[in-house]
């Protein structure tokens, strides 16, 4: 049994727990292993130091609490400490971004904390502005971060991401290597049914509607295209821009919603709600109602993500040989066009791990949030325990039957967080480790599928504004964000008139759109400038 943590960061998570319900979780990545993830000489991360080990209280990002009681008890964390030579005691952290903002400006925040940015109070940056965690530069320059550090120096782009428009380094983030795919997300469809009614794989908008249309009327689906959480933006995107905020080929920022070009994604929800070909339930379902309909054959394309959808949907198919889902291609809106708004993610992944300003012992700490970026590290967090999760065969490592066929039945994903640091965690990951966690065939295919490599219309770089621009930009975009929200389902829904949405976008405008536009652009302009 694992030590408990002092009592003064017990009672308030404690009491963070029982007001707070537990956070989704996932699993997935990507891989690879080169010289420049070797650890440097002096003062590498990788050699333990001699001595008493540092006790490091540490809030982390939780995936497999099926598996564990404690993170202390996964075997990965485990393998750190022995590395890193520390005690690491940890929290809970089912509370989420509520839990951690009861922690957050007091003694209490933790040594470490390795969340998503949307879960930090404010964001990574707002909390180092507000000094609640260190800036990681000194740590960088005393070579206590080596292998961090030299591979940022061994990748500009990245770098360039990792630090804000003052050369601070808040974090230690996910990051995927320059030739792993960046696209996780698309279409799927039945390509069983297009090869029963003699339909082509729908290219266009128009070739969609027709296949949904012929779905319905000749294979009974009621749902005909679906999809979870409101992720439907692959639609929007269609008509060349994103719903929120974005930046064209010119490097100018738009937020899409109020374009023209918004109210003709509208006009064709609207007509596919009237028609009976969009799932009513998709904007508000739960998976299991999602993953139900699948099963039940009430819908034939659908979107959603290469593992978890995708992955669990050819599960389904083991039950039901005639079900053959297929990754769709992006639909454009004429016969040659190419799909100009980028589906790809950046090469940092919105999770990483920061050093309170309370931590007492920042180099202990640096030490742990480094190691993954060294070789031995980055071989743990990507591949686990070597001769248990993967062996090595002609130099490279090849998951075993404890991965792929585990006698336990847990799935790849699962079976390889056991020892590996999985998707959740601060660490280099590899192409490899991405692409064998995929067990079937047309998971690999819909990377190149869905793939947007040449695309002029990007989503925006992770935030980097400055304080006063955070607050003023977050005063303006709750307000705008719940009118946005309310207003498009009713609109989709029939419920509001197509006809205000004129009366829609200058209210979005009297809300402060261009000024919030205006806080971006600026962002945006100096994101360039680093």
């Amino acid at each position: 049994m694992r030590k408990k943590l002092a009592n003064r960061i017990c009672s308030v998570t404690l009491a963070a727990a029982m007001m707070l319900s537990s956070i989704l979780t996932g699993c997935g990545g990507d891989a690879q292993s080169s010289s420049n993830n070797r650890e440097t000489n002096a003062g590498s991360s990788e050699q333990a130091e001699e001595g008493e080990k540092p006790v490091l209280s540490v809030w982390a990002y939780w995936t497999n609490g099926d598996l564990y009681s404690d993170q202390g008890d996964w075997e990965y964390w485990q393998a750190i400490e022995e590395a890193c030579n520390v005690d690491l005691q940890f929290l809970d952290s089912t509370g989420g971004k509520d839990a951690l903002s009861l922690l957050a400006g007091t003694d209490d925040l933790p040594d470490i904390i390795i969340e998503y940015d949307t879960t930090f109070p404010g964001g990574v940056q707002k909390m180092l502005l507000d000094g609640s965690i260190i800036p990681l530069n000194d740590l960088m320059d005393a070579g206590k971060l080596p292998n961090f550090k030299a591979y940022l120096e061994s990748d500009p782009e990245v770098d360039k991401l990792c630090k804000n428009n003052e050369g601070l380094y808040a974090w230690t983030p996910m990051i995927r290597k320059p030739d792993s795919p960046l696209v996780f997300n698309g279409n799927m469809i039945r390509q069983d049914w297009l090869d029963e009614l003699e339909l082509d794989m729908p290219e266009t908008v128009q070739e969609m509607e027709d296949v949904l249309v012929a779905f319905k009327e000749k294979k009974g689906c009621d749902a005909a295209f679906s999809f979870i959480y409101g992720n439907y933006n692959i639609m929007v995107n269609s008509f060349g821009i994103r719903e929120g905020m974005y930046v064209d080929g010119d490097n100018k920022v738009h937020f899409g919603a109020v374009e023209e070009k918004y109210l003709d994604f509208l006009i064709l929800f609207n007509r596919w709600m009237n028609m009976g070909i969009l799932d009513p339930d998709a904007f508000t379902q739960d998976a299991d109602a999602f993953f139900a309909k699948i099963a039940g054959e009430r819908t034939g394309l659908v979107w959603g993500y290469t593992g978890g959808t995708l992955g669990k949907i050819q599960t389904m198919q083991e039950e039901n040989k005639n079900m053959n889902y297929q990754p769709a291609p992006n639909p454009v809106m004429n016969k040659g066009d190419q799909f100009i708004v980028d589906q790809s993610s950046y090469r940092i992944n919105n999770i990483g791990g920061v050093i309170s300003a309370t931590c007492t012992n920042p180099e202990a700490a640096a030490r742990v949030l480094d190691y993954t970026y060294g070789e031995e590290g980055n071989m743990l967090a990507n591949y686990g325990k070597e001769g248990v999760t993967y062996e090595m065969v002609d130099g490279k490592p090849v998951f075993t039957d404890f991965v792929l066929h585990n006698p336990d039945g847990l799935s790849i994903e699962k079976a390889l967080s056991v020892y590996a640091g999985c998707n959740n965690k601060p660490f280099l990951v590899e192409k490899d480790y991405m692409l064998g966690g995929y067990a079937y065939d047309v998971q690999k295919k819909s990377l190149d599928v869905w793939a947007t490599p040449d695309a002029p219309i990007k989503d925006m770089p992770p935030q980097t504004m400055t304080n006063e621009e955070v607050q003023e930009y977050n005063s303006i975009m709750t307000d705008i964000q719940t009118y946005l929200d309310e207003f498009k389902l009713k609109f989709i829904l029939g419920t509001e008139p197509l006809e205000n949405f004129p009366q829609f976008v200058e209210n979005i405008k009297n809300m402060n759109i261009d000024r919030a536009i205006e806080i971006r652009q600026a962002e945006y302009d100096r994101y360039l400038a680093r």
